[in-house]
């Protein structure tokens, strides 16, 4: 009787009696650890693809389905764990839901809007200039001979599996799981539970950009914030269409479209290019906007017309607990882990 108490208790350590899965600590341990070898799988995967590309179209293709393969398996690895481990829906990661098609429109729009206040501003007070149009480059491990607005093209698709794979993990997935763990933490609230695990998943976002090139710790402070933004986003929406769209249109617009660096990247091709001539303390120098004091007056906007769109359709804007409280495929939500 006393092993089988001992037993009991010990199991208690690692699976919440009330959900009838883990606890949210060892859910977090075993995303490490399995996304960090997916990392692994899906980066030797991409080089052994780039590996075989050729010169001109063709070569480009590889070197894109290279990329795909990489940000598939950690996304799909992510939404797995969610799935199976979790036991969760997929609208409890941010995807899908009542509202998401349409968030995901606003926040596609958005980044464009976001992008394109950059470029004029800076236009305008004479930080930057425009060298020419449609100029192909090289960058990510694309080959030459690609006609650039071909290659305009195939950048959209790539960065579409970096925003979707980037906002799965890090706020789909992380911020969800550390939101309801913490939540289980006494004299916790959600409320303080959703904003903690909001701070901890966008200084990660920020940190996790200064092994890029450029990166400076002013342009990991300014992508921390707009991850804290994201983060904001997805707890009044209560899913990740805003941050999805916005990630993709911001990266792929101010890059291909605008031909700024994005997070320190030069893209293979742009259908603007730029020479900025300010000082890197507002355009944000070799790292792009990202990195610069101007990013400040896209999130502005962002934050402003965000506001509107959720007070437009939930009739004002609301903190949603539902990022902290676990939505089960078992068909039942649960108010508070154990």
């Amino acid at each position: 009787m006393v092993r089988s108490d001992f037993i009991l208790e010990a199991r208690r350590w690692f699976v919440n009696p009330r959900e009838r899965r883990l606890r949210a600590g060892w859910r977090l341990v075993l995303f490490v650890v399995l996304v960090g070898g997916a990392g692994i799988v899906g980066a030797v995967g991409r080089s052994e693809l780039v590996a075989t590309a050729a010169a001109g179209v063709v070569g480009a293709v590889v070197v894109l389905a290279g990329w795909w393969f990489y940000y598939a398996v950690l996304t799909g690895t992510a939404v797995g764990l969610a799935w199976l481990l979790d036991v969760r829906t997929l609208p409890d990661v941010g995807l899908g839901g009542d509202g998401f098609y349409r968030n995901l429109a606003v926040g596609l729009a958005l980044g464009v809007v976001m992008t394109t206040v950059v470029f004029l501003v800076q236009l305008a007070a004479g930080l930057i200039s425009v060298r020419g149009v449609l100029v192909a480059r090289t960058g990510l491990g694309f080959p030459a001979g690609v006609p650039a607005w071909l290659m305009v093209a195939i950048m959209l698709v790539y960065f579409v599996a970096v925003g979707v794979g980037e906002e799965v993990l890090i706020r789909g997935y992380l911020m969800t799981n550390l939101a309801e763990g913490l939540t289980g933490v006494p004299a916790v609230g959600k409320r303080a539970a959703i904003a903690a695990a909001a701070v901890a998943t966008s200084a990660l976002f920020g940190i996790l950009h200064l092994g890029n090139p450029n990166a400076s710790p002013l342009s990991a402070f300014n992508i921390t914030v707009v991850g804290l933004f994201f983060a904001a986003a997805y707890v009044v929406t209560d899913d990740l269409g805003i941050p999805i769209g916005i990630h993709v249109t911001w990266n792929f617009s101010l890059s291909s479209v605008y031909g700024f660096p994005v997070s320190g990247i030069t893209v293979p091709a742009t259908l603007v290019d730029v020479r900025e001539t300010g000082p890197d303390l507002i355009t944000g120098g070799g790292f792009g906007p990202e990195a610069g004091l101007v990013v400040y007056l896209a999130l502005a906007a962002a934050a402003a017309v965000t506001w509107w769109w959720v007070a437009r359709e939930d009739g004002a804007v609301r903190f949603h607990e539902g990022v902290a409280v676990p939505e089960l495929r078992r068909g039942r939500d649960v108010d508070r882990e154990e």
